[in-house]
């Protein structure tokens, strides 16, 4: 009740917005072991996942048949995968289904870079070329360095995460 009094003040118009969504992690094999996740698993872990196309697809079929229009894409930081598997997923994602894509963590787009030795400028260009639309937040529990190394040491930098979504910004998204 307190929070629709504030909304309310801050914003009188009649109406108000929301998106209908679905979060899809595409892998929960991560090699940034922060001390907080109970999701990551290692690589050969029983449990470990990278999700198929077809399983994604299903994900997405049960999402607009919900009335969604927008999906949530995100994943541990994979040791393996590279830039093109997440392009063709876009791609496939795009050419199946009117559906907008959120997706990728500035951590994951830092940790794409590196794996593919390019600038994370590049990599956001890439998948926005893909399909992409915009780039959720997701990485910044904490913008302050030292702590980010005690919790995430593997995770970016608070700079290396703002530099991300500034370079998306300059990118359109």
């Amino acid at each position: 009740m307190a929070a629709d009094r504030v909304c309310q003040r801050l914003h009188p118009e009649p109406y108000r917005t929301y998106v209908v969504d679905r979060n899809i992690n595409y892998t929960n094999i991560c090699v940034s072991r922060c001390k907080f996740c109970a999701f990551n698993r290692q690589k050969g872990d029983a449990d470990a996942y990278v999700l198929a196309l077809d399983e994604l697809f299903r994900k997405i079929d049960e999402t607009l048949a919900l009335g969604g229009t927008q999906i949530l894409m995100q994943g541990g930081l994979h040791p393996d995968l590279k830039l093109d598997f997440y392009a063709d997923m876009l791609r496939a994602i795009k050419g199946r289904f009117r559906i907008h894509i959120h997706a990728f963590s500035p951590p994951e787009i830092v940790h794409f870079a590196r794996l593919n030795g390019m600038a994370p400028r590049e990599v956001i260009a890439t998948l926005k070329a893909a399909g992409l639309d915009t780039i959720p937040g997701g990485g910044a529990e904490i913008l302050v360095d030292e702590c980010r190394q005690k919790i995430s040491p593997l995770k970016c930098t608070a700079d290396e995460w703002l530099r991300v979504m500034r370079e998306a910004h300059t990118l359109g998204m």
